[in-house]
């Protein structure tokens, strides 16, 4: 069975953050970019008909095809070329500080869902030991009251014993379930939508 990926930088609410930052380092380099000088070049072309008599219907075109060359430089712009800059700076500096508190918060809750998991194998496995020994003591117990040196009673304790530990058993297994799933969705799930998983599926 492939492991589920619980990695930070893996989370969906991480990497939705990351794109945030993303965007606004490309805010910032737009907001750095004005203050630099702008080259532009543009042409036009077209066909101009000249009719040589008001009634002519014989006219003659010419070609008028124009070249510009334009640089720009920005000089005084009142202000805002540095207010866009501390703008898209303040945008970006909040979208890292997000960045890192969304992956602390993810970091919490995959040890949280991995402990749950390691908790929910060790109980199965520690059920199995259990189901033995109550099998084992009700199968004496069967034995004994053949022979005639135990009562009724002894034998109807062991046999719930038994099931009691049959049922805790197949809890532990569905709670060993309940745990992997978890784990599993575990990479698109937004935060805390992990614990809910279990109710959902005992209702």
């Amino acid at each position: 069975v492939e492991a589920a990926d619980t990695s930070v930088d893996s989370r969906a609410p991480v990497r939705q953050a990351s794109q945030m930052v993303r965007g606004a380092e490309g805010r910032q380099q737009v907001a750095s970019g004005q203050q630099l000088p702008a080259l532009r070049l543009s042409s036009t072309f077209a066909r101009i008909g000249f009719p040589n008599t008001t009634f002519d219907l014989g006219t003659e075109f010419v070609s008028d095809w124009s070249v510009a060359l334009r640089l720009e430089v920005p000089i005084f712009t009142g202000g805002r070329i540095h207010g866009d800059k501390m703008i898209a700076r303040a945008d970006l500096d909040e979208a890292r500080l997000q960045l890192e508190k969304t992956r602390e918060q993810a970091a919490l809750e995959n040890a949280d869902v991995l402990y749950q998991l390691e908790a929910a194998r060790a109980q199965w496995e520690a059920s199995a030991g259990t189901v033995e020994q109550a099998t084992r003591a009700y199968e004496i117990a069967e034995v004994r009251y053949r022979e005639g040196i135990s009562t009724q009673t002894e034998l109807s304790d062991s046999r719930l014993l038994l099931q009691q530990a049959q049922a805790n058993r197949a809890l532990a297994a569905r709670d060993l379930q309940v745990a992997r799933i978890r784990a599993d969705l575990l990479r698109d799930l937004p935060f805390g939508t992990a614990g809910r998983i279990g109710s959902v599926m005992v209702q």
